[in-house]
């Protein structure tokens, strides 16, 4: 029974998330911001809310932290892997050769804001907080703004320096903002309902199967918090707009480690880094090695793929297998 509680709450948040990201793309048309930064940090932050309300309510109303920092790296992790179903999309290059480098930049800031969650889960207590607000947080923070701002001005050098300037076509010029508010606010109203509840069963289910929070948290609930990113990606593969696929991908890693600092300020019993599970740092070591080969994609670009799938996209997929499976040991 509580495996379809868990089915259904998957259900509602991989289909109101499909519709926030639609919304979301209108609102941006209104607010006549760019459709490239609007795949590195708009949809991105609009297809990681489901980890957002679903991290806090760990922390508070689930009291289970291991499953909030097992869906953030989880669902990093799930982002990369996405990367690889993508790649198969394509016959004659890898995915990683048909986006700009730029891209790059946004991995990097990845790697860097993970490895600084998995050195806050090393060092623990030794890392002093304000109040019970971790110092790692307000790193992270701190990191995520600098990225916003390097990430969005690398983006208008680029489209300065380009030649033909593309002009943004209106989609939605029939609708009202006021009618997409709406729109988003009662899609974004049941997201949260769902994402809410969601810790709570899943910490129910990991206890009555013997599996550990951490394992949970990092395959299942990731799983479903990422369904948005999976289908926004799929959606912009098809419509030719693979820069923005791409970037959802990379920008929802950034927010995630981002939305870990939150968790914290919600944490009020101490430091959340102090008291998560030290497997967790398996999940953050093995998103900072999928980061990276993602990099190698993007700067060696191959001219062509030996099978369906690049190296790259392989390489992703055994990460990933061996992973769960060291976690699912442990």
């Amino acid at each position: 029974m509580l495996w379809l509680v868990f089915l259904a709450l998957m259900l509602v948040i991989f289909f109101t998330g499909k519709r926030l990201v639609k919304y979301g793309d209108m609102i941006a048309e209104k607010l006549n911001i760019g459709r490239t930064t609007v795949g590195v940090i708009f949809v991105a932050s609009i297809t990681s809310l489901p980890e957002l309300i679903t991290g806090i309510s760990s922390v508070t109303y689930a009291d289970t932290p291991d499953i909030a920092a097992g869906d953030i790296f989880g669902s990093c992790m799930f982002n990369l892997l996405i990367l690889a179903f993508l790649d198969a999309f394509f016959r004659d290059k890898p995915i990683t050769t048909k986006v700009h480098h730029g891209l790059t930049l946004s991995t990097a800031f990845g790697i860097i804001m993970i490895t600084v969650a998995g050195m806050g889960i090393f060092l623990g207590d030794f890392i002093p907080s304000v109040g019970w607000i971790s110092y790692t947080s307000i790193l992270i923070i701190v990191i995520y703004l600098i990225a916003v701002k390097i990430v969005t001005d690398y983006e208008r050098r680029l489209i300065a320096r380009s030649v033909k300037k593309a002009a943004q076509e209106l989609l939605y010029e029939g609708i009202t903002t006021r009618e997409i508010f709406i729109r988003y606010l009662i899609n974004a109203s049941i997201l949260v309902f769902a994402a809410v509840f969601l810790p709570k069963v899943g910490k129910i289910i990991s206890h009555q199967y013997g599996l550990t929070e951490t394992f949970f948290g990092t395959l299942f609930v990731a799983l479903t918090t990422s369904l948005p990113e999976f289908a926004v990606s799929i959606a912009a593969i098809k419509m030719n707009m693979i820069t923005i696929s791409v970037a959802n991908i990379l920008g929802s890693n950034i927010f995630n480690i981002f939305i870990l600092a939150i968790d914290d300020i919600f944490y009020m019993k101490g430091s959340l880094f102090a008291d998560m599970s030290d497997l967790n740092m398996t999940g953050a070591f093995s998103a900072v090695l999928m980061s990276s080969v993602v990099i190698i994609g993007l700067i060696y670009r191959a001219e062509k793929k030996p099978i369906r799938l690049a190296f790259e996209s392989i390489a992703l997929i055994v990460i990933y297998i061996v992973t769960m499976s060291i976690l699912y040991l442990e």
